[in-house]
């Protein structure tokens, strides 16, 4: 068998939550010099899920031969509104109930305090993959987050967060989110990240009618989101399509990252 282009860093801490629980991802760092990061968000609708997704390692497989270092993140799972400060919450809760009055056919979970943990520990996995003081000191080139599913919902959330203190969170330069939603669709923005909403005709985990709303606002906005409809079909189908398969004109859907990531 052919060597891996990669050296795998496992549990490598970048966050202690308030209960004192560190929250850890996986490195796989390339064997050549880096060019780009990949910050693998894994799904599992915000209540299961972990670092260890297979995923992750497909996506290394492919891509860390072209310099590009694949860290898969755990985050905060089944987050209670009490797991944030008082004078916070309330924000979260009207966003969550805005949500359902705008008409988003969503499950109510993605978008109310889970996701906004998720989104919260994903900036801290971007701060910490950028730090100069960290394990890729400050060297990461582009940084790409890749999230499927609900860490898709908390990768697009982190490329256009909410106001008051998630002002203040580190984003990527870029964002993919396979089968996932925009699901505070009105925080899209013209400032927002450059990002990829990657999506099937049907679904019956996330509607599409999600996608179709989301699209519509992009129009009017000019906000720096790409939507992709496929023919394929179903839910998780989309991430194998997007990682192995070729788009309508015979070219990867993966150079979709490629060029995200400038490479």
């Amino acid at each position: 068998m052919p060597a891996k282009p990669f050296e795998i860093e496992p549990d490598t801490v970048y966050k202690t939550t308030a209960d004192g629980t560190g929250l850890k991802m996986d490195i796989f760092r390339p064997k050549k010099k880096i060019r780009a990061t990949l910050l693998y968000a894994h799904g599992g609708g915000f209540k299961k899920g972990n670092r260890k997704d297979i995923v992750a390692r497909h996506l290394a497989e492919k891509l860390c031969a072209e310099g590009v270092l694949v860290a898969s993140v755990d985050y905060r799972l089944k987050t209670d509104i009490t797991a944030f400060p008082q004078d916070n919450r309330p924000a979260i809760e009207a966003a969550q109930a805005r949500t359902a009055r705008v008409g988003m056919p969503i499950n109510p979970q993605f978008c109310g305090p889970r996701l906004y943990a998720a989104l919260e520990d994903l900036s801290d996995a971007v701060f910490f993959l950028r730090d100069k003081d960290g394990p890729l000191a400050g060297k990461t080139g582009p940084l790409l987050v890749l999230g499927v599913s609900a860490g898709g919902i908390a990768a697009l959330s982190l490329a256009f967060p909410p106001r008051g203190v998630w002002q203040g969170l580190s984003r990527p330069d870029a964002v993919i989110g396979l089968c996932a939603a925009m699901v505070q669709p009105w925080r899209l923005a013209a400032n927002g990240v450059p990002s990829l909403l990657f999506h099937g005709c049907t679904d019956r985990v996330i509607s599409p009618k999600n996608t179709t709303f989301t699209a519509h606002r992009v129009a009017t906005t000019s906000a720096p989101l790409k939507v992709i409809v496929t023919d394929t079909r179903g839910h998780n189908p989309q991430i194998d399509l997007f990682i192995n398969g070729n788009d309508p004109d015979g070219k990867p859907w993966l150079d979709q990252a490629r060029r995200m990531m400038q490479l």
